[in-house]
């Protein structure tokens, strides 16, 4: 596995322009190197930039932070609970009259006031032992957070990646614009060539008229790629998130492909066998769905609940009483309660409503559909790797075969035009082989950036982007 995480990391510099994701200057010196308050960034920089300001990436980190409070919670219910309360009161009666046993009122000459006061106090201490079930709800408990681990690590691996692919369509379109503008150059020199034989009389004016009509379609190729590179960085912004940042730079050279075949395919298969995103998150579901039936199973365990209570209450006249505690007319009352409940749902299922029963049976059929998932997703992803991997070594042949092709448009391009000259080649097969020879070189760029794309989708079928960028994956919180 040392032996692939090298070669990975050697395909990885040899994709990444300028240092990259294998290193380069920190995004303090990028801006410092920065004109008039742009900010040249390398892709590495951008990623890290992702890390602290993508919505989406912090979303993630948010949900691992929230991912240690259900751990928290299963803490929370086996600690005894405790409760304490205390209450006063004032009672105030009088009483101007009364009925006699004949049921006529009668009034007192002189009415009295009584006025009476109280005050209790009341605590309480209540711990429920459910070994079982409560063992099993902390098995959930953990199953359910790592569950909710590997998801916010997927969405934090498919941030990163789009990112990443922003970047490398932006020095797409920065390739583009520069092949562009060469080809604009070109089309200016052939435009002054034809003007300088027309005034010679060596060419006609419709000749002059075909590469001035050349040289304005160039030049709107060149205000086409221009705005697409301006898009492309926009969005490239926008991924970041970073609302400080301002005009961007990108490391102009066009990445460099490789031979696949440094990439040991089997190990790659293995790997993602292992570690890729969707193979994890496939295991942990499963995790999650064998607690639940442990869970539904630990009904048969015993329940032991033990409860103490104490308080105090006194009584007094007039306001002797109000907001007071006296230990010498106080009753005590303490009480302690131990039970122990047994369950016979598994002998005498009725007596529950066979809800027992069908919570198993609903949880055994989920663990064996998510175990049935687990071999698809396993499956699929062997798959997927494959494919990515033909995708990577078809694209490889292609980088061969576009290099070749704008070499032989080139020596077509510079022969038709040694005839054109000669007046053994007419303008419109010169104007065919000088649209070739661009188009060759348009292909032979793209193409770069086709096997670029295509190995950013094998590393994020991996889940190594975050990896492979030097990128820590955070804590999932105590």
């Amino acid at each position: 596995m040392r032996k692939i995480a090298m070669r990975l990391r050697r395909g990885v510099a040899a994709l990444v322009v300028g240092g990259g994701l294998g290193g380069g200057m920190g995004v303090a010196g990028q801006e410092a190197d920065g004109d008039g308050g742009v900010t040249r960034l390398t892709l590495q920089d951008a990623l890290l930039r992702a890390t602290r300001f993508n919505s989406d990436y912090r979303q993630a980190i948010g949900q691992l932070e929230l991912d240690s409070h259900p751990r928290q919670q299963w803490w929370a219910r086996i600690m005894p609970t405790m409760g304490a309360s205390y209450a006063t009161g004032l009672s105030v009666d009088r009483i101007p009259s009364y009925v006699d046993f004949e049921g006529n009122p009668i009034e007192v000459a002189n009415p009295t006031t009584v006025t009476r006061s109280s005050s209790n106090q009341y605590a309480s201490l209540n711990l429920t032992l459910d070994v079982g079930q409560r063992y099993y709800e902390y098995r959930n408990a953990r199953a359910q957070v790592h569950r909710s681990r590997i998801g916010a690590e997927r969405q934090l691996n498919a941030t990163l990646a789009e990112v990443q692919r922003l970047y490398l369509d932006a020095q797409n379109r920065l390739a583009q614009l520069a092949v562009e503008e060469a080809l604009l150059d070109d089309r200016q020199l052939d435009f002054e060539e034809k003007e300088r034989r027309f005034e010679l009389l060596a060419t006609s004016r419709s000749d002059l008229l075909s590469a001035e009509l050349d040289l304005e379609n160039q030049r709107i190729a060149v205000s086409t790629a221009r705005g697409a590179l301006d898009k492309a960085l926009l969005a490239l912004r926008t991924a970041i998130g970073d609302p400080e940042l301002g005009a961007v730079e990108i490391e102009p050279q066009p990445p460099a492909p490789f031979d696949p075949s440094a990439l040991d395919l089997a190990e790659l298969v293995v790997r993602a066998g292992r570690e890729a995103p969707a193979v994890a998150a496939a295991e942990a579901d499963m995790a999650v769905q064998r607690a639940s039936l442990n869970s539904a199973k630990a009904l048969r365990w015993p329940t032991i609940s033990l409860s103490s209570s104490v308080g105090a209450n006194t009584n007094g006249q007039r306001y002797d009483e109000l907001l007071g505690f006296d230990l010498n007319n106080t009753q005590i009352q303490n009480s302690a309660t131990l039970s122990v409940s047994v369950p016979i749902v598994d002998v005498l299922p009725i007596f529950d409503g066979f809800q027992k029963s069908y919570s198993v049976a609903s949880a055994t059929n989920s663990l064996r559909n998510s175990e049935m998932s687990l071999r698809q997703t396993r499956l699929r992803i062997e798959e997927s790797i494959r494919s990515k991997y033909l995708d990577l070594e078809t694209a490889w042949e292609n980088v061969l075969q576009r290099e070749r092709a704008r070499e032989v448009a080139g020596e077509r391009l510079a022969i038709v035009r040694e005839e054109y000259l000669l007046a053994n080649a007419g303008i419109e097969a010169l104007r065919t082989a000088t649209r070739e020879e661009a188009n060759a070189r348009r292909q032979e760029v793209e193409q770069r950036f086709t096997f670029a794309t295509a190995l950013l989708a094998l590393y994020e079928e991996l889940g190594m982007i975050a990896e492979e960028a030097g990128i820590e994956a955070p804590d999932e919180g105590n």
